[in-house]
C-alpha cells in the first residue's frame, strides 16, 4: 500500500500541556481526524479504520466510546424487528 507522509510543526509548550508525546499526538490525531471524517461521511467505515490505524471492530468500539451512533433504529423499526424474530421463533418449533 503506497502512503503518503504529512508533517507539520508543533510548538514544543502544546507537546509539553498535552503530555502526550509525539507518538501519542500522531495515535490522538489519526484517530479523532478518522472519526470526524467518518461523522461526516467522508469516509467509510473501513477507510477511517484505516486513517485510525485500527481495524474495523477496534474503530467500531472506539467509535461507541466517543458516543457515535452506529445503528440508528426508531420505535416502529425495532417493533418490525421484533416481530420478525417472533415469526422466525414460531416457524421453527
Amino acid at each position: 500500500m503506497k502512503t503518503e507522509k504529512i508533517t507539520f510543526d508543533v510548538p514544543e509548550d502544546v507537546l509539553a500541556s498535552l503530555k502526550i508525546g509525539v507518538k501519542g499526538l500522531e495515535l490522538d490525531m489519526r484517530r479523532f481526524l478518522a472519526l470526524q471524517y467518518f461523522k461526516n461521511k467522508r469516509l467509510s467505515m473501513g477507510k477511517a479504520a484505516k486513517l485510525a490505524g485500527m481495524n474495523r471492530f477496534d474503530f467500531m468500539d472506539f467509535l461507541a466510546d466517543e458516543g457515535i451512533i452506529l445503528f440508528e433504529y426508531d420505535e416502529s423499526t425495532v417493533k418490525e424487528e421484533l416481530n420478525g424474530i417472533k415469526r422466525l421463533k414460531e416457524l421453527a418449533r
